[in-house]
């Protein structure tokens, strides 16, 4: 009699995957409806007609705002191969939504906590292939995201540049779209191509938009009215001002620091206007904890020079 034939460890993992697989989606999408009344996470989707307008740095302060808050936050990379909300905090993530939508693991495998108590889940860049997701796909990333309700209060969802169809299907999906622009023409128009877009697919959306790096209010004010006036005059949609932020030289250093405006200098310009909007928009208490000074403020910031800080991994 022959010796069984031993499969090697890899290949029955495997093979496990693919018998069970089936049967957790199928339990996935039987979950029960949540209870009347029970807490439902807001979604807000931050998007650009244009690329560079700092789109993914206000998603990531505008978190850190809510976290401040005292609210739970989940911020959703959803510019599929291109994504970068990592960079911003200055983490390296082992797993992104490319393992989720592949199958390989659930969204609470692939949370990475960021600071202020906001989780991340980070995207897949340089996948081409997830800018292009099957209908498989597609429903194996939704199942997953459901469990999201049950851990926030706000969910961020930052999307690719430009008009597409992910950004515009996740643009439809939220409770709220923000519409970030600057002053350039170029991102003007890209602005209002992609609120075009919106108004024609789903009327009813509510759609924002925020100016950033704006000269002055008065720019901003121009800016905004101009295109609530194009939007009403050719497309019937209404268009709401979230507000602007400044054009301010502290966002520039801390991007290249890889910290948040709203921890690398929260008493800045643009950070105190992003508090302000998330307060008069939000309803959001945002409480602020002021830069430590003196010798313990000194040695924390000489630590943190001298790579005794670290950053998260």
């Amino acid at each position: 009699m022959s010796d069984p034939v031993v499969k090697p460890l890899d290949s029955l993992v495997a093979e496990t995957r693919r018998q069970i697989q089936p049967y957790v989606f199928r339990r996935l999408e039987a979950r029960r409806p949540r209870q009347p009344g029970a807490k439902i996470a807001h979604t807000i989707t931050v998007s650009s007609g244009k690329g560079g307008v700092g789109k993914t740095n206000i998603v990531a302060n505008l978190a850190i705002a809510l976290g401040q808050a005292n609210r739970r936050v989940i911020i959703l990379d959803a510019d599929l191969g291109l994504a970068n909300i990592d960079v911003v905090f200055g983490i390296r993530p082992k797993r992104n939504l490319t393992d989720v939508i592949n199958g390989t693991h659930s969204l609470d495998e692939i949370l990475i906590p960021g600071p202020c108590g906001i989780q991340i889940i980070a995207g897949g860049s340089g996948i081409s292939e997830l800018a292009h997701l099957s209908p498989e796909q597609a429903r194996r990333l939704f199942d997953q995201l459901r469990f999201l309700e049950d851990k926030a209060d706000y969910l961020l969802i930052d999307t690719g540049a430009g008009i597409n169809q992910n950004v515009i299907r996740f643009c439809l999906a939220a409770d709220r779209i923000i519409v970030v622009t600057t002053p350039e023409p170029t991102a003007l128009a890209d602005a209002y191509g992609i609120i075009k877009v919106i108004s024609q697919s789903r009327p009813t959306s509510h759609v924002s938009v925020l100016v950033n790096r704006a000269e002055s209010e008065a720019e901003a004010t121009f800016i905004q009215e101009r295109l609530e006036t194009v939007a009403r005059d050719f497309l019937k949609f209404p268009v709401h001002r979230l507000g602007y932020l400044p054009n301010d030289p502290n966002m520039y250093l801390a991007v290249r620091q890889q910290t948040p405006l709203l921890l690398f200098s929260p008493m800045s310009p643009a950070a105190t206007r992003l508090r302000a909007i998330v307060s008069e928009a939000f309803h959001e208490a945002v409480t602020v904890t002021a830069p430590k000074s003196g010798i313990e403020g000194f040695l924390e910031r000489l630590t943190e020079l001298f790579g005794g800080g670290g950053s998260a991994a």
